[in-house]
C-alpha cells in the first residue's frame, strides 16, 4: 500500500478538464489521449468491451494494488461527461484507487480508441451511451464475478449511471454528479440561459435512460445512491436533487458543494469532495 500511495500523488495532482466542464452541453468527442495510466506509473491492463449491438469500447482496469493482490473486492465504472474522453477522468479514478476499489474506465463509442460513430457537438447525449454502460457492466461480472459493481459518473455519465444502475440488478451502490433528470429539463433550461437549443436522443426508453422515470420505476434492489449538486446549479439544482432522493429516500444522500455551480463540483475541494464520498460508502456499506 505504500507504494499505490506514492504512485497515486501525482495523480492527485494531475490538472485535468474537471467534472461537468464544458463551455457547452454538447458532446466533444476526442479521439487521441492526453494521458494515461502508464504515465503515472500505476498498475492497469487495457481491455476491449463487445457491446449487443457489436460496437468495440477501449477501457483501462486500474488495479488498488499489485495485479496478484486479490484482497479487495470491490470496483467502481467511470462514466465520464462526454468532453474530450475518459483520460479527463484519471483524477478521480486515482482517488478511488485510493479508497480501495478496482477502478474500470471505458469510453463510449465515437471517443477515444472506442469504434467509430458519429458525434455531433449539437447534441447532449446519444441513446447508444446506455448500452455502452450496460456492456461494461456486464464485463465486470463476466471476467471478475467476485467483484462487486459500484457506478460513479458526472455529468451526462452522472445521468446514465443512475438511470442503467437503476435498471441493472448487479449494480450496488451510484454516485452521480450533476446528473440530468430528465432530457426535456435539460433542453428547456439550457435554451433559456443560453438561446441555443441543445439535440436530444428520440425514441428511446424512456426508464433506462432518464433518472426520474429510472428511479421511481426501477432500483429496489440499490444499496446507497450518492447525488452531488453544486449549490448555484444553473441547468442541473438542489430542488432537482431532492426530487431524485424523494424516489429512494432510504438510501439516497444528496453532498450539496457550497458555492459553486456544477462545473466545479469537484475542483473547488477535491479532498472535501472524496471525504464525503468516503462517508457515504460509510453510512451504505456494501453488505
Amino acid at each position: 500500500m505504500q507504494l499505490m500511495k506514492k504512485l497515486l500523488l501525482p495523480v492527485m495532482l494531475l490538472v485535468t478538464t474537471v467534472a461537468g466542464a464544458q463551455a457547452t452541453l454538447g458532446l466533444n468527442a476526442q479521439k487521441t489521449y492526453d494521458i494515461t495510466p502508464a504515465d503515472f506509473g500505476l498498475v492497469f491492463d487495457t481491455i476491449r468491451i463487445t457491446t449487443d449491438d457489436g460496437a468495440s469500447l477501449f477501457g483501462w482496469h486500474l488495479y488498488p494494488g499489485e495485479k496478484n493482490d486479490k484482497s479487495s473486492k470491490k470496483s467502481v465504472i467511470i462514466s465520464h461527461d462526454g468532453n474530450g474522453n475518459m483520460a479527463n477522468a484519471l483524477e478521480q479514478a486515482g482517488k478511488f484507487l485510493g479508497l480501495g476499489f478496482h477502478v474500470f474506465m471505458y469510453d463510449y463509442r465515437g471517443f477515444g480508441k472506442s469504434s467509430d460513430f458519429t458525434v455531433s457537438p449539437k447534441f447532449y447525449i446519444y441513446q447508444q451511451f446506455a448500452t455502452d454502460l450496460n456492456a461494461t457492466i456486464e464485463y465486470v461480472k463476466k471476467y471478475h464475478a467476485l467483484l462487486s459493481i459500484d457506478l460513479y459518473g458526472f455529468g451526462i455519465g452522472g445521468g446514465l449511471s443512475l438511470g442503467v444502475g437503476a435498471n441493472n440488478l448487479k449494480v450496488h451502490r451510484i454516485i452521480a454528479d450533476n446528473p440530468y433528470t430528465t432530457f426535456e429539463t435539460v433542453q428547456t433550461r439550457y435554451e433559456q440561459k443560453t438561446g441555443t437549443r441543445i439535440m436530444m436522443p428520440i425514441g428511446y426508453n424512456v426508464t433506462l435512460l432518464e433518472p426520474k422515470m429510472a428511479l421511481e420505476d426501477k432500483g429496489d434492489h440499490l444499496r446507497g445512491i450518492l447525488l452531488i449538486i453544486g449549490e448555484q446549479g444553473s441547468i442541473m439544482t438542489q430542488a432537482d436533487m431532492m426530487e431524485l432522493q424523494a424516489m429512494k429516500k432510504k438510501v439516497t444522500s444528496i453532498y450539496t458543494v457550497k458555492g459553486v455551480d456544477n462545473d466545479k463540483n469537484f475542483s473547488s475541494n477535491r479532498d472535501e469532495y472524496f471525504k464525503q464520498i468516503k462517508a457515504f460508502y460509510d453510512k451504505f456499506p456494501d453488505s
